[in-house]
């Protein structure tokens, strides 16, 4: 089991102990990031532990490694050394820093060091190498904290994990890309986790309390916890943990879900086999470029192209799609029996996503237009599905008259950030349409505020991402989702 630590990153130690009386029941130990501190407060850092009842790391960082301490090197030693007889459990020492006599206090004081390197670049060669050699005695903890920006990073980082397997130290990923490491620290033999209180972040990549305990179920993690998790760049705006984690939780699975920035495939899944991946979403640009790691594929890749599913299946990697019947389920549901092939349905985009929705459209019988600022996009994917196509111009529109029963949305446009953009700006909704926008994010885009202000039924992407979600969780797990884990 790993320990959660709170990084205080208050300007008074008053404000560190409001934190404190939030948080403190929730976490085992703090750390009380002192270089956050207004001058005036550093002077009371000796009464701090007496303060509170958890054990207390103290870290004064300077600016090279991260910190914002601006005195000088005699000035922070100053400070540390009045400082540790206050009765601080752990005091944090970069790695180049040389001081006896401050190492002495602590000991003599009952508490331990923690030895630390600090990487805002990257992965340092050799880092397995020097983090064993940062324990200079009996007690002391190595501690590394590094920056993977890329997935070959990230399986670099794996990598030293594995190396250093058994060995008590603290390793952690900063940044979106390592924020595996941060959740997967119990199963991957880290000492600790660190979290701030909500935007207070004391290092990138930092998570709250809340987001680790409630979310991931960080306290449930260990070595043999399952993993499963959803790829893609971005990744960060990911429903998907929470749909997965709930249904893991609501049943009782060892298993944890969580988000993988990851910008070429290759390195992220020779890292998926250190770290026994089991299933993965696939959300863009990823849903092509996955295939070729696939060992077994169904008809539903085949057919479009595209893989938003794996799961390990004998030995290898198995790719389905379950975008189509994650599109269906709310299409069909408020369809009050009239069946799907009677529609004649616009298609916005020509990607992964709209490929899942023509081939679900289309293998139920119904007429499809598929418009793309990419005309030529169009073209191929409606001579493969014998669909209408156009651009999103005049003809496009003029076009779309025919086929509006159904419009479907399956760009990016009008994500966030980007709220106020329209995928089909001088389109003017009659009433009769079912509008129906795959972004999720935000729930009730330009394009749907649009579709409703005019009497339409309108479908958002919370919906297709849900049903979606639910089957990959019965492939992924062999059980059916629990009513009620998401919405509740």
């Amino acid at each position: 089991m790993s320990l959660l630590c709170l990084a205080l990153t208050g300007e008074t130690l008053l404000e560190n102990l409001e934190h404190i009386t939030s948080f403190g029941d929730r976490v085992d130990c703090l750390e009380l990031r002192a270089d956050f501190l207004k001058s005036a407060e550093l002077h009371s850092l000796a009464r701090f532990p007496g303060l509170v009842d958890l054990p207390v790391v103290l870290t004064i960082r300077r600016k090279k490694e991260g910190g914002r301490f601006e005195g000088s090197e005699a000035e922070r030693l100053r400070l540390l050394k009045k400082a540790v007889p206050g009765g601080y459990r752990y005091l944090d020492l970069e790695e180049d820093l040389n001081e006896p006599e401050l190492e002495r206090l602590v000991l003599r004081a009952g508490g331990s060091i923690v030895r630390s390197i600090h990487d805002f670049a990257g992965i340092p060669e050799g880092l397995a190498g020097r983090i064993k050699k940062l324990a200079r005695r009996p007690g002391d903890i190595p501690k590394a904290a590094v920056m993977p920006k890329t997935s070959w990073e990230l399986l670099k980082l794996m990598e030293v994990f594995s190396e250093l397997r058994g060995m008590r130290k603290i390793l952690i990923g900063m940044g979106e890309a390592g924020l595996p490491t941060r959740i997967l620290a119990a199963r991957l033999g880290s000492e600790l986790t660190y979290c701030s209180p909500p935007g207070r972040q004391a290092a990138p990549g930092h998570l709250d309390p809340a987001t680790l305990l409630d979310l991931y179920r960080f306290k449930s993690i260990t070595e043999t916890t399952g993993v499963f998790g959803v790829i893609g760049n971005p990744i960060g705006h990911s429903l998907s943990p929470a749909i997965h984690n709930r249904g893991f939780e609501a049943l009782g699975i060892d298993a944890v879900y969580l988000p993988f920035l990851v910008d070429e495939p290759e390195s992220f899944f020779r890292m998926a086999g250190l770290l026994g991946i089991r299933g993965l979403s696939v959300t863009i640009p990823l849903k092509e470029a996955v295939i070729p790691f696939l060992t077994e594929r169904d008809e539903r890749v085949e057919a479009t192209g595209a893989c938003n599913t794996m799961f390990r299946r004998n030995e290898g990697w198995f790719g389905t799609n379950t975008d189509a019947g994650g599109f269906l389920k709310p299409l069909e549901e408020g369809m009050k029996n009239k069946p799907v092939s009677s529609l004649k349905a616009t298609v916005v985009g020509a990607g992964g996503a709209a490929r899942a929705v023509v081939y679900a459209l289309v293998g139920l019988g119904a007429r499809t237009l598929i418009l793309n600022r990419t005309v030529e996009k169009a073209e191929i994917l409606a001579r493969k599905f014998g669909c209408d196509f156009a651009g999103i111009n005049g003809e496009g529109y003029r076009l779309m008259k025919n086929y509006s029963d159904l419009i479907v949305q399956t760009t990016s446009v009008g994500m966030e950030p980007d709220l106020n953009k329209d995928p089909l700006p001088d389109y003017r909704f009659k009433g009769h349409e079912i509008a129906y926008d795959l972004v999720y994010r935000p729930t009730q885009t330009l394009f749907l505020k649009r579709a409703a202000a005019a009497g339409c039924r309108t479908i958002p992407g919370l919906e297709m991402l849900f049903n979606q979600a639910v089957l990959q969780f019965k492939l992924f797990t062999g059980r059916d989702y629990p009513k009620g884990a998401f919405y509740s």
